[in-house]
């Protein structure tokens, strides 16, 4: 909860690395897909893309499906 909620506050768009942090979070991905605009090319901050924000909207729900396999498969019966 505390991924998906709290820490995409705690990185901005100002410095590469962490905007590409950023925009790995759901929720960014969500504001960048809902936009009907393109980012301003001279704004100071790194813009997410559409691809990559739909890339992430699938590498999210896989990553939780494995790791529940794999939590599963080790948990102790």
């Amino acid at each position: 909860m505390f991924t998906l909620l709290m820490l995409p506050t705690m990185f901005s768009e100002s410095a590469r690395w962490s905007a590409d942090v950023h925009h790995a979070m759901v929720p960014a991905a969500w504001k960048r897909l809902v936009q009907s605009w393109e980012p301003d090319p001279e704004s100071l901050g790194y813009a997410a893309t559409v691809p990559g924000s739909w890339i992430v909207y699938v590498l999210w729900p896989l990553t939780a499906v494995a790791l529940a396999v794999i939590v599963v498969r080790r948990r102790d019966v």
